[in-house]
């Protein structure tokens, strides 16, 4: 038997409220959205609470290179955290040709204003150090080369860094949850 939410809106009922959102964000309200509007919604739906955090402002920028996508600014509270973002620089270009927002590069600056997240957003953020990302396993290593090897050579190198860099995090914290369980 086909259900109600079947019939009135052809296909799976959502998931979540969040899911809800996203879709009608990315369908009805994006048309109405500027182009820097809709690169700082793709920010903040392809990242996650630090980011958002530590994030004061979004915006394009035109590349240098003809024809090619933009660069992504991203206006950050502190120079420390935009050393933080801009080492993992690969990682979030992934995430956003997840969310499907492709640019060319990603700066991070400083923000002029000397924004300081609110006692509320600092709450939300874990203020220890950097922790140790666990190494690849060697079959680990040969998944990562097999999924960029069709990848143009230009791409390839940075694309395998960010997908390593993910694997290590996500095992880090699969890790973390057995410990804490």
């Amino acid at each position: 038997m086909v259900d109600k939410w079947e019939l009135e809106f052809g296909g799976d009922e959502p998931s979540g409220m969040g899911e809800l959102m996203h879709e009608v964000v990315d369908g009805h309200m994006q048309s109405r959205m500027s182009a820097n509007q809709r690169a700082a919604a793709a920010w903040y739906r392809a990242n996650g609470d630090r980011e958002r955090a530590h994030t004061t402002g979004v915006f394009l920028k035109k590349s240098r290179v003809s024809g090619a996508a933009p660069i992504l600014g991203v206006y950050v509270d502190s120079h420390a955290m935009a050393t933080d973002f801009g080492v993992n620089k690969d990682i979030y270009l992934a995430r956003l040709a997840n969310v499907g927002f492709a640019v060319s590069g990603i700066q991070f600056m400083p923000s002029r204003k000397g924004y300081r997240p609110t006692r509320a957003a600092r709450g939300t953020i874990a203020e220890a150090g950097p922790e140790e990302l666990p190494e690849l396993s060697d079959e680990e290593k040969r998944r990562v080369e097999s999924l960029v090897a069709d990848l143009p050579d230009d791409l390839r190198s940075s694309a395998s860094k960010a997908i390593a860099l993910s694997m290590k995090r996500q095992k880090h914290q699969t890790s973390k949850n057995w410990e804490q369980s």
